[in-house]
């Protein structure tokens, strides 16, 4: 009897080793919501609750929260998991994650209700940011955040979708060419694209040539290199007059685009002359020249009127009368013989 009482524990403790294992993965932890989708802007948050519920009929859970970056593909499947790391906050969504880190107990068939604070920084970089939040039955922390980072554990992911709200604006404040363009020295351009937006921007564009007529006669690209401008400065594009030497008077047009897709547009407009110099010497000699001859006609036609002038004279008439005296007065004029 004694031997039968034995054999029967014995079973009963082999049977209990044999099927804890099975008692053990009948553990079942269920967590909702499976998804957090928001989209916020910098300094935004927004407080969730997961909501944790232990299927276990006699046996207490021990978990541990763990929150790790993920990459996810297009059909949202989890592609890796990135350790926490002491990383730029602006980037880094798992540093506006606030969740308690400490040991999460739940006794058999009874829920906890978790809360979690999405606090987005204020100079978060706009995008879209994924994490997940892990929940992992471990004897402690170290255990579960090696049982989070391979990928077994079940959690919440967490996508964070921060919008744009900077502005890009330029402006175009001076479009310099000298007003008299005389030679190759006096050929430069300058253009002051001022920064008044909130991102970094690439201004690329083309000045168009056109003479007095209207028409196109040539055009040069401007920052073809795409050097940026930075939020609140001035960048100065520099470049030169390409027209031959052709006197005339021409107009510059300048068009610069910018933005996403260079999509946004802007425009200025300024004249000059184009005088080179030895054509500039050329029309002032033509003109000294004309001067002088004009000057020299003028002069001889005052010298010819002064001549004329000297040989005038007037005839004055002269009577004598019979039998004038001999003693003449003395405004008389004596024209006696002698």
């Amino acid at each position: 009897m004694r031997t039968t009482a034995s054999t029967f524990t014995q079973l009963l403790f082999l049977a209990i080793l044999i099927l804890s294992p099975v008692f053990v993965s009948a553990s079942e932890i269920n967590i909702r919501p499976f998804l957090i989708d928001e989209t916020l802007a910098p300094r935004d948050s927004v407080q969730k609750l997961v909501t944790l519920t232990n299927d276990y009929d006699f046996r207490k859970a021990v978990l541990y929260a763990t929150v790790n970056e993920i990459t996810v593909d297009s059909t949202g499947e989890i592609k890796e998991f990135t350790s926490p790391a002491m990383v730029d906050r602006t980037t880094s969504v798992t540093s506006w994650i606030e969740i308690s880190r400490g040991r999460i107990e739940i006794p058999a068939g009874e829920v906890r209700e978790i809360p979690m604070l999405i606090k987005v920084h204020p100079f978060a970089q706009p995008g879209e940011y994924h994490v997940f939040v892990g929940f992992v039955q471990a004897p402690n922390r170290p255990k579960a955040e090696a049982i989070a980072l391979v990928g077994d554990a079940k959690g919440v992911i967490v996508k964070v979708t921060v919008a744009d709200q900077r502005v890009d604006g330029l402006r175009i404040s001076s479009f310099l060419i000298d007003r008299f363009v005389t030679g190759e020295n006096r050929r430069s351009i300058e253009i002051a694209v001022e920064n008044t937006g909130d991102m970094v921007s690439s201004p690329m564009g083309e000045i168009i040539f056109y003479d007095s007529r209207g028409v196109e006669k040539t055009s040069i690209p401007i920052n073809a290199q795409g050097v940026s401008v930075a939020p609140g400065e001035t960048l100065t594009l520099r470049s030169a007059v390409p027209l031959s030497n052709d006197l005339g008077r021409y107009k510059a047009n300048v068009s610069l685009r910018y933005g996403d897709n260079q999509a946004a547009a802007l425009f200025d407009t300024t004249m000059f002359y184009l005088m080179p110099l030895h054509t500039l010497l050329l029309v002032f000699a033509v003109i000294l020249v004309i001067t002088l001859f004009v000057a020299l006609l003028i002069r001889r036609s005052f010298t010819a009127d002064q001549d004329d002038d000297d040989h005038d004279y007037d005839e004055v008439a002269m009577y004598v009368r019979d039998g004038h005296e001999p003693n003449p007065y003395d405004h008389d004029i004596d024209l006696k013989n002698k």
